[in-house]
């Protein structure tokens, strides 16, 4: 079966101003490290350019109102009236082709999921997708169009049965919104507190509403949380409830703002938490569709972008130009040094307040939302 990357020089080029954090540039610093660790020589493997969104789908999730506004967008010039859509502000300005990149990033989740139902393609990767704080009327949080609540409207309209899983520090309030009345999308969070981060939701009493009660599941975790204590949240919850909704297809959003080095938000994740969460859901998932996500630094978000290929593809990272000159300042590796960190942990009081508030959040998921779905807590 095949695995795809969705990659596109241009977008991967594109700025939203010169101070903003969000960095599009990422995903070719990722495409330089696959290269750099030969995890891009499978004969099964192949690299597609993202087209844009059929616009008639955006209205999946969008308004059309909004979706109007954003197309006056791209000429980069600012009205005052955008504001009511969230056009403008610091967060989302306002940028010469603004509604062209919106369209061509969110398409390529869009093609990156048709190639996994309707092709022989077991894993598609879009890094510069994963817009889960778009709403239906404005943007939020970075993001445009939310490119994971449209495909999976349209996926699901077809017929099939998605598990969304978001392992991006924020919480996927957009994405959550979009389904939290439905049972055809299994929604899953695990980020920071909104107590201590944007966007202050993702409550693990947030759990649906109406047919989709129980199909919303969020695991939120204290600042300071390391791997140990993230792996443990992750593992107790998630598996045993993508086990019983078995999915036709995974969505996970592979934000890397998680790692203890983002300068954006309060976790101490290592790749190797990362790696270990990935795995798990390598091996509870038919098919995968990957995006990108939140990760401010960039180097870090790279690498830990070119681990998750080599986990879902099944490959081995090779280092060939190990010992030879140049061998360690290969474009952002000169920054990143390994795809993988050395462990860190905390302790002390710190650790075991971390640990009890996940162990709180598991027995109260396992309470509360495991019946709802024939399983025992």
């Amino acid at each position: 079966m095949d695995n795809i990357l969705v990659y596109s020089e241009e977008l991967a080029n594109t700025e939203y101003s010169p101070t903003h954090p969000f960095k599009p540039v990422r995903a070719r610093q990722m495409y330089d490290l696959l290269h750099r660790y030969s995890l891009l020589d499978e004969i099964n493997q192949a690299v597609i350019k993202p087209e844009p969104m059929p616009e008639d789908l955006l209205y999946l999730f969008h308004t059309k109102e909004y979706i109007n506004a954003l197309k006056t967008c791209d000429t980069g010039e600012f009205d005052l009236g955008l504001l009511e859509f969230g056009l403008g502000t610091h967060d989302n300005p306002i940028f010469k082709d603004l509604y062209s990149f919106s369209l061509h990033a969110s398409g390529g989740t869009y093609i990156a999921a048709q190639k996994l139902v309707l092709e022989d393609t077991r894993f598609a990767f879009n890094p510069i997708g994963g817009f889960h704080h778009a709403m239906s009327d404005h943007a939020e949080g970075f993001c445009y169009i939310n490119d994971i609540a449209v495909t999976l409207h349209d996926l699901a309209n077809k017929g099939y049965k998605i598990a969304y899983i978001d392992i991006d520090v924020h919480h996927g309030d957009g994405v959550q919104n979009a389904f939290y009345n439905d049972d055809r999308v299994f929604t899953f969070s695990i980020h920071e507190t909104g107590h201590s981060l944007f966007p202050g939701t993702g409550y693990e009493n947030e759990i649906g509403k109406g047919v989709g009660e129980g199909f919303n599941v969020n695991i939120p975790l204290l600042k300071d949380t390391d791997d140990e204590v993230y792996v443990y949240a992750f593992e107790e919850i998630i598996p045993p409830l993508l086990k019983q909704f078995d999915a036709d297809l995974v969505c996970i959003q592979v934000g890397g703002d998680g790692h203890r080095d983002d300068p954006l938000a309060h976790l101490n994740l290592t790749s190797n938490g990362y790696a270990k969460v990935l795995d798990i859901i390598n091996k509870n998932a038919k098919k995968i569709l990957a995006t990108g996500g939140g990760g401010y630094n960039l180097f870090k978000t790279s690498a830990l972008w070119a681990l998750a290929w080599s986990i879902f593809c099944g490959v081995e990272p090779r280092d060939d130009f190990a010992g030879s000159v140049g061998g360690m300042m290969y474009g952002p590796e000169s920054e990143s040094g390994s795809l993988y960190d050395e462990p860190y942990a905390i302790g002390g009081y710190e650790k075991d307040n971390c640990f009890q508030h996940a162990k709180d959040v598991a027995n109260y998921i396992k309470k509360i939302v495991y019946p709802l779905h024939g399983i025992g807590g």
